[in-house]
């Protein structure tokens, strides 16, 4: 460990350390295997995957990646078949879903030849055979002006390294309007060689004109930046959102603006340090002063390589293909980009909940934000944390808590913005909080915890949730649900069954919290609410249904139907059905015992419903080991992992959605799975590989190591024979998180067929 000690005081001035906050240190786990060797950044950057490619450090505010030409309302940054660059910018979302939203802010853009502001005929030709990324390092060459752009970043920063070819004007120009959301006003300075200043924009426009709020804005987002040139730039210019260039002059106001500078002729090499802050121009320069100033580029891109090798060595594995290891350090590299540590210089960060936004600063937590959705990572992201990176954990209850106590509601997915994002349906803070309390997690102050999770599942806002949007704009509980026990059709035609179940997995969770803080009368009364999944359970056609106020079902019926409007959210009946992970017992009496379950289970899978790529269907797989039938879940989960991931761009079968389907592959891979969490155990499956060694943070857990060692690994050996956990048989399908974290080791041996393990669940 000696010679990472150096680099641990390094890591440490870069994201803002407190010396008080032990917690955060890095902590390098495995330093032995140098598993960042294996990322590729453009696995999942081709097709939906929404991936960026570019240089951060790991949950850190800056991630300056390429932003590529894609077509209109887009949300993704970078699209590995488009054949033009925006420039490079430097806030992004990893893998969101949707469109017409996101970051993409403050974007540079090297060019030569005559100055063209037109973002239109402004972007540049590249290929990617000159493309090069690794952890905290990104490059291409600009194949349109001969330039060779080189990226890598700190925590709130990003450093820019363009080589210009000979006999051409170097220019950089700087573009405030750029955004995958929308430019609402902004203003630059240029003097002393520096340019300065804010870009205003709206992260999801559509959301705005929903809610329709006279006296704020939500999804507003300010984003401040400090840049400096080195060596220092000649000439000068600005323009407005009209687009006419104001050469010489130095200063701008309003949306869609920028600026350009230009070097002395025959300047081959340019670096620029831009500090970046949510909070003022003060703190980005501070961070620019603190991060970047007096480093060279090599330094910056040798601390976040370090930074990452630290969390990346904390799983080691050994076994399966190059493109397997390739494809699960990638996913384990993705899953630690968000949620994004926002607290800056100082231990300030700026919070919006309360829908104007303040400055917050003398908390005893870290901010971390960005987890857009909570509905996508609470199942996986989240609980792999509680494993890998558990130092962040409870800052991310904190700064739930935090939300609530400033804007009145827990978030259902946070964001750099004003107000509550509104995104997705359910209460899932709830379900990561129950998640983090069930494996021994703490909070400050537990009577305000309950406080938030109690007005979650019982109150809501109906006056920004009318009949028909109540999913798409409410911050609660619908009244339907607490009146009727279901969601109706009329209060949101598009999701209604969909809220229900969410919602019951919900109660169970609150009531794991419930019960973790003492109220065991409020652990049964939620309890016995998360039975309201039986309200839309048709037992006549075997399949969950949507149901009017009146009780009546709704008609006409089709299970397979995924049209607008059938009430179920991004799926349908089929895939919606399995969704009682806190009550899969009662959903396979419901289904006429395990016989009848797992022979619908067989029609879903064999007539095509399940799609990996959406979070619905995650846990799907795995429910054959509640059923008896844990060979079904090793061999399926098995071929899933070999046909529908890949080491290619196109490797990512869905959205990432804030590294959700990453931790997927992960846990997977490791043959471990999450069914519900909240109950503090992970389901049991056969693993990719032949050794599988998780270092432990010794601050959080005494254990050392857990050690997942595979006999009779092969590719027709799915199958689990037996297993033993600390050299005793181990005779059930699951293993609880507290029997990791104690450290030790779990033998599998497979073979090519079927078993009569395990003896009982």
């Amino acid at each position: 460990m000696k010679k990472w000690l150096g680099v641990i005081v390094g890591l440490c001035l870069l994201s803002a350390c407190e010396d008080n906050d032990r917690s955060l240190l890095p902590w390098c786990g495995g330093p032995g295997q140098d598993m960042a060797a294996f990322v590729d950044p453009f696995i999942g950057t081709l097709g939906s995957g929404n991936a960026i490619p570019g240089a951060l450090m790991p949950h850190g505010m800056v991630k300056l990646s390429p932003d590529t030409v894609v077509e209109a309302f887009s949300v993704d940054a970078y699209e590995y078949a488009s054949d033009f660059i925006e420039g490079f910018s430097h806030t992004h979302l990893e893998g969101p879903g949707g469109g017409g939203n996101g970051y993409s802010h403050i974007l540079f853009l090297p060019t030569t030849g005559e100055l063209n502001l037109d973002p239109s005929s402004r972007p540049s030709h590249y290929n990617h055979l000159s493309e090069a990324a690794e952890p905290g390092y990104y490059a291409v060459s600009l194949s349109t002006y001969g330039v060779r752009a080189e990226l890598t970043a700190s925590a709130h920063g990003g450093m820019h390294r363009y080589g210009y070819p000979a006999q051409e004007p170097a220019r950089v120009i700087l573009d405030l309007g750029h955004s995958r959301g929308e430019s609402r006003g902004g203003w630059l300075q240029i003097e002393d060689g520096l340019i300065r200043g804010m870009g205003e924009y709206n992260v999801h426009p559509l959301l705005d004109l929903l809610l329709s709020e006279p006296d704020n804005w939500t999804g507003q987002s300010r984003v401040y930046f400090h840049a400096s040139f080195e060596p220092a730039f000649a000439s000068f210019g600005t323009w407005t959102s009209t687009g006419v260039a104001q050469e010489g002059q130095a200063s701008v106001t309003g949306s869609k603006i920028g600026a350009w500078v230009e070097f002395e002729p025959g300047t081959r090499q340019v670096l620029v340090r831009v500090g970046i802050s949510f909070v003022d121009e003060t703190q980005a320069e501070l961070h620019h002063d603190q991060e970047l100033a007096d480093r060279s580029f090599e330094q910056i891109r040798r601390q976040a390589a370090a930074a990452w090798a630290c969390f990346l060595g904390r799983v080691e594995i050994e076994g399966g293909s190059e493109s397997e290891r390739r494809s699960f350090a990638t996913a384990l590299y993705r899953s630690l980009f968000q949620p994004s540590d926002l607290t800056e210089a100082g231990g300030v960060f700026f919070s919006g909940a309360d829908g104007q936004g303040q400055v917050f600063s003398g908390k005893d937590f870290r901010f971390f934000t960005d987890d857009w959705c909570a509905w996508d990572t609470y199942r996986t992201a989240h609980p792999l944390a509680t494993l890998l990176a558990p130092e962040r954990v409870e800052h991310v209850l904190a700064s739930y808590l935090h939300l609530y106590e400033q804007g009145g509601w827990l978030p259902k997915c946070t964001w750099h913005a004003t107000g509550y994002s509104r995104v997705m349906i359910g209460n899932h803070a709830v379900a990561i909080i129950a998640d983090a309390l069930s494996k021994g997690f703490g909070v400050p102050d537990g009577e305000k915890l309950w406080a938030a999770v109690n007005k979650a599942s019982m109150e809501d806002n109906p006056e920004d949730a009318p009949d028909g949007l109540c999913g798409y704009a409410n911050l609660g509980t619908p009244v339907d649900y607490r009146d009727l026990g279901y969601v109706s059709s009329e209060c949101d035609p598009g999701q209604s069954v969909s809220m229900t179940l969410e919602y019951a997995y919900n109660d169970w969770t609150s009531a794991q919290i419930a019960r973790i803080l003492g109220r065991e009368q409020d652990a049964q009364a939620l309890e016995a609410r998360s039975g309201n999944w039986r309200n839309h359970w048709d037992p006549d056609r075997g399949f969950m249904r949507p149901r009017y106020r009146s009780g009546n079902w709704v008609e006409p019926f089709d299970p397979a139907d995924s049209s607008e409007g059938n009430d179920f959210c991004e799926a349908n009946s089929w895939i919606y059905t399995w969704f009682v992970p806190h009550d899969v017992p009662g959903l396979i009496e419901a289904m006429g015992g395990p016989e009848a379950f797992v022979e619908k289970l067989d029609r879903f899978f064999a007539e095509g419903y399940f799609d990996v790529s959406n979070e619905p269907s995650f846990h799907v797989p795995f429910l054959y080991n509640l059923a008896g039938r844990a060979h079904q879940t090793q061999a399926l989960v098995r071929q899933i992992l070999k046909t529908d991931f890949s080491a290619q761009p196109d490797g990512l079968p869905g959205n990432d959605d804030a590294g959700a389907t990453s931790a997927w592959y992960v846990l997977a891979a490791i043959g471990l799975y999450p069914l519900a969490p909240g109950d503090g155990r992970y389901q049991l499956t056969s693993p990719l590989f032949d050794r599988v060694v998780l270092h432990l943070h010794p601050s959080f857990y005494s254990g050392g190591t857990f050690v997942i060692e595979v006999e009779g690994q092969g590719p027709d050996n799915p199958y689990i024979q037996s297993a033993q956990l600390n050299d005793h048989a181990l005779e059930r399908s699951w293993i609880s998180h507290e029997e990791i974290v104690a450290g030790g080791s779990l033998r599998l041996v497979l073979g090519p067929e079927p078993s009569a393990w395990p003896a009982s669940n």
